[in-house]
């Protein structure tokens, strides 16, 4: 034991020696080239407050290799918070002398925190190469009271909510948090709500546990980078510690109800690889290079955002208020400007801004009495910042002709920055309505008073004449061949005409009745395999809570995925709306206040349907006891709504 423990000892300073002698050789192989050198300081922000931190950045460029020295300064009225640095060498060619050359960059992050208010120097900053002293001229830091510092620069740490603090810094490795634009909102008005990733580590398989579901608001996905191969990064400082920052996912929120509500968390698992600041071998290079390969699982969750929602004030509202919440800009145009009477024009209205677009309501207009609304088509879109657009097309037909204007459409909304309402309006459109086309009521009424066209002919009973020969071709003739006064070609034209549509009405009668017998082999296949799939749903909720042979959870997620197909196939089947493509909110709209669907029951779908879509995005986690073990209640809940559903009661 005694021998072990010595050979470990000699082993462990043989690495440390060896890494040191490694470190010489590479420093002291460049030592014969030029060491031109630049030696710079600055700080990140030059006025801040006594809460914040500052970042002094030391920053050298050597040509060739040199020897070096820990840079140092005189800082008496700040703390040491964190350090942190990097390097990188970059090669050149020289044209002029015809030679190539290396230049290194490093640069040492000093996380300084102010001991008390006033301006405060950064002196005596100098560093060491190859014996010679290099050094920076003093800094000066105002520093004022509580909240009296500047934002750092975007390009230092990146945009973003919460990316600086005071205080202690923290040391997580890993942290998951969800980050906001505002916390305090108007009801309806817009949120946009970032899940970022924070890490300090080598991080690989990133896997969503738990998506957030934002109960109490109207959600949006904007973006979804987590469901991507590869998700982008970002170097930012938080509390005075560097982190490399990845957007998981981004919703646009809208509160639907008052008070303070709170966004849940989100929660994901991962496999890291720790570096050499994560371990305990001090400054050995090697023994870290060993642990960091050792590859480790873990998981996180962010912590919950309290939002504080107030209601919209009712001092000031305009009558066109329509719902809006933001800050929007309203145009419209005509598709011509040149029209015939009781034809149609498209008029089209957009409105775009940051905010609630898609709840905005069509802008009222009083049209003028000779032009008809014959239809009206809404569609919606929010882009990844939040920035959304809504354009209404709507179909007129003016009656009459001459010069008709389309009133401008007023349009008022609920700009939360400025706190009052907007009423923006768009120009009155003129266009010009001609005649009607022949055909159509105008001309009709017109044609009604052109003369008669001249009257032919009739051949006297008295003088029968005979049918003249066109192009060789002998009509048959009047006074032979007839039977009731009608030559026998028409009579032969009448029959066959009979017979063709005695022949389609049979034939039209056998189509009807394979399409019919088509369609109830079609139900008697589906309720087949509808109920194949209850049965199937039965077994798998046995073996889900089975202590021998436990379902997987895989199995587990695809049996709550069946629950929702049957579902929506019932809705499909018994109302024809298209339930899988419609969001939530527009489904319940069609089928509880246009269709009558009782609202108990809407909600015991709801319920069902956003219980389904946590286990299967959500995955193996907080929810998978629950889920394996009320699969068998939410079978029978779901075979009891899809026969509500299908008998509609």
């Amino acid at each position: 034991m005694r021998t072990e423990t010595t050979i470990m000892k000699i082993g462990k300073t043989t690495g440390r020696k060896l890494s040191r002698l490694l470190l010489c050789l590479l420093l002291s192989s460049a030592a014969h080239a030029a060491t031109d050198t630049a030696f710079t300081a600055e700080v990140d922000q030059k006025n801040i407050g006594i809460d914040d931190t500052v970042s002094l950045k030391l920053g050298l460029v050597t040509e060739g290799g040199a020897s070096l020295s820990s840079p140092s300064f005189e800082a008496p009225d700040f703390d040491v918070v964190n350090s942190y640095d990097s390097s990188f060498v970059e090669s050149y060619y020289d044209s002029s002398t015809g030679r190539f050359g290396m230049k290194n960059s490093q640069q040492v992050t000093k996380v300084l925190k102010p001991s008390r208010v006033g301006d405060l120097h950064i002196s005596r900053i100098q560093i060491r190469v190859n014996g010679q002293v290099k050094t920076a001229p003093d800094i000066v830091v105002h520093v004022g009271s509580a909240g009296a510092g500047t934002p750092p620069p975007r390009s230092y740490g990146g945009g973003g909510v919460g990316l600086r603090g005071a205080g202690k810094p923290t040391a997580d490795k890993v942290m998951l948090r969800a980050e906001v634009d505002k916390s305090r909102v108007y009801k309806g008005e817009q949120i946009v709500v970032s899940y970022y990733l924070y890490r300090r580590v080598r991080m690989v398989n990133v896997q969503v546990d738990k998506f957030p579901q934002l109960p109490g608001f109207f959600r949006e996905e904007l973006e979804m980078p987590v469901m991507q191969p590869r998700m982008d990064s970002e170097s930012v400082v938080v509390d005075g510690v560097a982190y490399q920052r990845s957007l998981l996912t981004r919703y646009a929120a809208y509160p639907l109800q008052e008070g303070v509500l709170s966004l849940d968390p989100m929660a994901v698992k991962y496999t890291y690889y720790a570096n050499s600041g994560m371990t305990d071998d001090g400054d050995d290079p090697i023994m870290n290079l060993f642990r960091s390969m050792a590859p480790r699982e873990a998981s996180v969750e962010s912590p919950p955002v309290k939002i504080d929602v107030t209601p919209l004030p009712t001092d000031g509202r305009p009558a066109s208020f329509s719902g809006g919440l933001g800050d929007f800009t309203v145009v419209s145009a005509v598709d011509k400007t040149q029209v015939r009477a009781n034809e149609a024009v498209t008029l089209t209205i957009k409105i775009e801004g940051r905010g609630n677009v898609g709840a905005v309501g069509e802008p009222k207009i009083k049209w003028p009495s000779n032009v008809e609304v014959y239809d009206t088509k809404s569609s919606a879109k929010t882009a990844r910042g939040g920035v959304g657009s809504k354009i209404f097309e709507i179909l007129l037909i003016p009656r009459t002709p001459g010069e008709v204007t389309l009133p401008g459409s007023e349009f008022s909304f609920f700009d939360p920055a400025k706190k009052q309402y907007v009423t923006r309006t768009t120009e009155p459109i003129k266009i010009t309505v001609t005649e009607a086309a022949a055909g159509g009521a105008t001309g009709a009424a017109g044609n009604a008073t052109s003369p008669a066209a001249p009257a032919a002919a009739v051949p006297s009973q008295a003088t029968p004449t005979q049918p003249q020969e066109v192009r060789g071709l002998k009509l048959p003739s009047i006074s032979s061949e007839s039977f009731g006064g009608l030559p026998f070609w028409r009579i032969i034209y009448y029959l066959a005409s009979l017979a063709i549509f005695v022949f389609v009405l049979i034939v039209g009668r056998d189509v009807v009745w394979q399409i019919r017998s088509r369609g109830a082999q079609v139900r008697v296949i589906r309720f087949r395999n509808q109920s194949k799939s209850w049965d199937r749903l039965r077994k798998m909720a046995k073996e889900a809570t089975s202590a021998t042979a436990g379902l997987p959870w895989l199995e587990v997620a695809k049996a709550y995925e069946i629950l929702e197909s049957l579902v929506f196939d019932t809705i499909d089947q018994a109302y024809q709306v298209g339930a899988r493509s419609l969001p939530r909110s527009e489904l319940k709209a069609i089928l509880v206040d246009e269709r009558g669907l009782d609202v108990s029951l809407w909600k015991s779908i709801d319920e069902l349907l956003t219980f389904s879509e946590a286990v299967r995005f959500g995955g193996s986690g907080s929810l998978e006891n629950q889920a394996r073990s009320e699969l068998d209640r939410w079978v029978t809940t779901a075979k009891d709504l899809s026969e509500r559903i299908a008998t509609r009661r």
